[in-house]
């Protein structure tokens, strides 16, 4: 599955630029513009109402334009992907007698299965475009509901972030704000973008990518153990553990960060690891820092936010995952 997104999703990111475009626009108008009038209005947990509106261009690609207009598709990967991060929540105590033993006990018991319900929509609405997808309709279903989750989840989450941070930090605003003003001259009648002009958005990415850096998690990206290991200090790693990596150690270490403007946010490397490494690397982070690109690109033109406390706003601890502030956000129509 990750080799058929690069090669049939991933490659092609310009040619989902302006469907993507028009999917956040239509879902921003949506949920954010049509609830902001003459006056700010507050938005309260923004990671459940970014959820919504990066479902929109994700349902589009995952299963076309047609399906993907009915809002009981989006509601569903909006719901799921909410479902599902209760389970990451958990505490991971019970990891220490066996892996993943509290997931394994809520889902495979029936007690907490997210994808159930979700999986009989995805199906309906499959079903209706390739017969080929129909035969295989369960099997698949199952498949595209992980894959909703991975890309729908981190990208709100690193977009609700962003969002938080740039409404944290207003003196950064005017510039990113101006930055923007030039970007837009390139739009067309409609307001899309080249997909071009993503490239001269390195503010913008620049900013974004420091909000990624400063998530704020403690432990990240699982990683299987193969076989027996035992590190030179004596530590041993048992065949099928799981193993977290300790990624606030690397950025919270001030020698190896340093700020480069030229450095895309999709970029990985050894002091920048959100997205992974190696081969291992997520194949989806061009496509998911182009929607949060895109997304904070049309909110920085058209709004004038700031946090509900007057504040920074951090972020909320679960265990050694981090998640955005549920604090509110104040969000106004600019003047034109």
């Amino acid at each position: 599955m990750p080799k058929l997104l690069k090669e049939h999703i991933f490659c092609k990111l310009n040619f989902y630029s302006e469907r993507m475009q028009k999917c956040l626009h239509s879902a921003t108008q949506k949920y954010i513009d049509s609830n902001v009038h003459d006056d700010p209005k507050v938005f309260d947990n923004m990671y459940f109402l970014i959820i919504k509106i990066i479902s929109t261009p994700v349902a589009n690609v995952f299963i076309g334009e047609e399906e993907s207009k009915n809002d009981e598709v989006v509601a569903t990967f909006a719901e799921f992907t909410s479902d599902l991060s209760a389970l990451i929540k958990i505490p991971p105590f019970l990891n220490f007698f066996y892996p993943g033993l509290l997931n394994r006990i809520l889902v495979s018991s029936g007690l907490y299965n997210p994808a159930i319900k979700h999986r009989n929509i995805l199906i309906k609405y499959i079903k209706n475009q390739v017969c080929k997808r129909l035969q295989e309709k369960a099997k698949y279903a199952d498949k595209l509901l992980l894959f909703l989750f991975a890309s729908i989840h981190t990208t709100s989450n690193g977009c609700a972030n962003a969002l938080m941070d740039l409404a944290s930090r207003p003196q950064y605003v005017q510039e990113l704000y101006e930055e923007q003003l030039e970007v837009h001259k390139e739009a067309d009648e409609n307001g899309v973008l080249p997909f071009e002009a993503l490239d001269n958005m390195k503010k913008l990415d620049s900013f974004i990518r420091e909000s990624l850096r400063l998530t704020g998690h403690i432990l990240a990206l699982d990683h299987s153990v193969l076989k027996d290991y035992t590190f030179s200090n004596g530590l041993q790693l048992p065949k099928d553990h799981t193993v977290k990596i300790y990624v606030d150690d690397i950025y919270q270490d001030e020698l190896l960060q340093h700020v480069d403007t030229n450095v895309p946010a999709s970029k990985i490397g050894k002091n920048f690891m959100l997205f992974g490494g190696g081969k291992h690397a997520c194949p989806g982070r061009h496509f998911a820092i182009n929607e949060i690109n895109f997304f904070l690109y049309n909110i920085i033109l058209k709004y004038n936010i700031c946090t509900k406390s007057g504040k920074i706003e951090g972020r909320r601890m679960y265990s050694p995952t981090a998640y955005p502030s549920s604090s509110g956000i104040i969000i106004e129509k600019r003047v034109k």
